[in-house]
């Protein structure tokens, strides 16, 4: 007090308060921007989920660009273009696998470059017909024992063949024996109704002559094996023959289809004497449509054109995924759908080329032939087809 009025000009400094603490913890706002932030990016998510990506379109666009940025030639070429790497130009692929060094496989065509390797269905196919050509030996077999043959004659299946072996030393007359033997095949033959079994006669290799002067006996049966042989012969050719026009026509096939091809709208593919060609629906009929797209008829008008040259049948097969259409539409179910859309390709491929009628044939397989899982999006695509078989 003393001081103070002492110095009266000294005003007395007020001590100045604390602000106030703001309180613990993130403010209200950003919770509730949090909050929102998440259910936003939840709510795309499950957008993301439920969307069907058009694949074939999408294709089709990337297509588009590459061609947009920079210059495109088309240059026909109908050889397959070959790989450039090492083990392309330097190896061809092998057979079975063997056991031996050599890989080696028997061909007729001596210019020809690769090995035919077999398919998992050629494997099941040839398995089933050697074990039906083994049961028809046993049976072929069966028929020659309950025939009264020579005591120094006897008989074994081995592989698909039956092997007849007569015993020349406990023999006097071996022209006889032969001769009976033959006709005694002949008979079991008859009786089996198996003429396809080859039947082979060992142990009377010094004795050829006799063997053709008994055949000159048999003559009809003689005349029968050539018909088989010449027949056998004449079907491995037309076979072989096949086969090249399905391959000459797979690759004209690409060459007009290039562009649909790079683009995902087609698929070109040969299964041995037939040329299956699958178009997807996305891109050839608008969704519950059977009206094709001006770019399905200009596919299809391609189509027609390489196959005017050909002869045989052309079947083109409607599929469907399993996903039920609208109650009330124009098709009942996916099975008048996938016909639909079938007569109208053989209708557009009637009209685009020279083609007679009877080659043509509309399936409608509905939803029976699924090529993927219908559980997904991209499995349902990929079943939603066209597919034209055409046989050569």
């Amino acid at each position: 007090m003393a001081e103070a009025q002492e110095n009266p000009n000294v005003e007395e400094q007020e001590e100045e308060e604390c602000p106030k603490c703001p309180p613990p913890g993130a403010p209200a706002w950003m919770a509730t921007f949090a909050d929102m932030a998440t259910l936003l990016m939840a709510f795309f998510v499950l957008i993301l989920s439920f969307a069907e990506f058009n694949v074939p379109k999408f294709k089709q666009i990337s297509g588009s660009l590459k061609n947009a940025f920079g210059i495109q030639r088309v240059v026909p070429v109908v050889e397959q273009p070959r790989g450039t790497t090492v083990l392309a130009l330097n190896f061809s692929p092998s057979p079975d696998p063997s056991v031996t060094k050599n890989m080696t496989q028997q061909s007729t065509n001596t210019e020809q470059k690769n090995l035919d390797l077999k398919s998992e269905e050629d494997k099941r196919e040839s398995s089933k017909s050697s074990s039906e050509s083994i049961e028809k030996a046993k049976k072929l077999e069966e028929a020659l024992k309950s025939i009264d043959l020579d005591k120094s004659v006897s008989t074994e299946v081995i592989d698909n063949k039956v092997v007849v072996k007569i015993n020349n030393e406990e023999i006097k007359n071996i022209q006889d024996v032969v001769s009976k033997t033959i006709t005694a095949i002949e008979d079991a033959r008859n009786k089996s109704g198996n003429y396809d079994t080859d039947v082979l006669i060992g142990g009377i290799n010094n004795e050829i002559k006799a063997i053709a002067m008994a055949g000159q006996n048999n003559k009809a049966l003689i005349d029968k094996i050539e018909k088989i042989n010449r027949e056998e012969k004449e079907e491995k050719r037309k076979t072989e023959e096949t086969k090249i026009k399905a391959k000459s026509a797979e690759d004209e096939f690409k060459v007009a289809l290039k562009q649909e091809i790079g683009q995902g709208l087609t698929e070109v593919k040969r299964e041995k004497d037939r040329v299956i060609i699958t178009v997807g629906s996305a891109g050839a009929f608008r969704s519950g449509s059977a009206e094709l797209t001006e770019n399905a008829k200009k596919i299809m008008g391609k189509i027609a054109k390489v196959s005017e040259k050909g002869t045989g049948q052309i079947n083109v097969s409607g599929h469907t995924d399993n996903v039920p259409l609208i109650f009330g539409g124009q098709y009942r179910d996916n099975w008048d759908l996938a016909a639909a859309r079938a007569s109208s390709v053989v209708q557009s491929i009637s009209k685009s080329g020279d083609i007679p009628l009877d080659r043509l044939m509309a399936i409608s397989y509905g939803e029976s032939k699924p090529l993927a899982s219908n559980n997904d999006a991209t499995g349902r695509s990929k079943n939603r087809r066209i597919e034209i078989e055409i046989k050569y």
